[in-house]
């Protein structure tokens, strides 16, 4: 099968935008029903435009697709934008967040940081030149058996995924 055509480098200082997969693994098999006195705990990504639902990877993951603009800073750093992208310049991050019902009320009730800043110029460098895709994962369950939230490490940092 024929390998799709690397993407272009753009010019030096010209912005390039980036695919980008979060996942989000290790989900229990009831998804934290009961939690906090809740029902029907869900994650989702948070988007400027709202929280869209993951795609199902496997039994126990989440798996969203979303894009980063890559444009260099006034130090020459990489600056990241894009529709989930969230944070000021140098500490740019995703949000997951968990919501659930109580009270015939649905809430969101914790959220969780993907950062962007550990993601290096040489694998924005790969990316740009391949047809793979930015990949991040981290695990669902946070040290009290609850939904994982706030700042949490990527498990095996960013990858390129082909």
């Amino acid at each position: 099968m024929p390998r799709a055509s690397p993407r272009s480098q753009p010019p030096a200082g010209t912005p390039n935008t980036l695919p980008v997969r979060l996942i989000c693994e290790g989900l229990p098999a009831n998804r934290f029903e009961g939690f906090d006195g809740r029902q029907r705990i869900l994650v989702t990504l948070q988007t400027k435009d709202g929280f869209p639902a993951g795609n199902p990877q496997g039994d126990d993951a989440l798996a969203w697709t979303t894009e980063i603009t890559v444009k260099p800073g006034a130090d020459g750093t990489p600056d990241f934008a894009g529709p989930a992208v969230h944070g000021k310049r140098g500490e740019r991050f995703f949000y997951l967040s968990w919501s659930g019902e109580r009270a015939g009320h649905r809430e969101m009730f914790r959220r969780l940081k993907l950062h962007l800043r550990d993601l290096r110029p040489a694998q924005i460098d790969r990316a740009r030149t391949s047809c793979g895709i930015l990949e991040a994962r981290v695990h669902a369950v946070a040290k009290d058996g609850g939904p994982a939230c706030a700042s949490v490490p990527l498990l095996g940092g960013w990858k390129l995924s082909e």
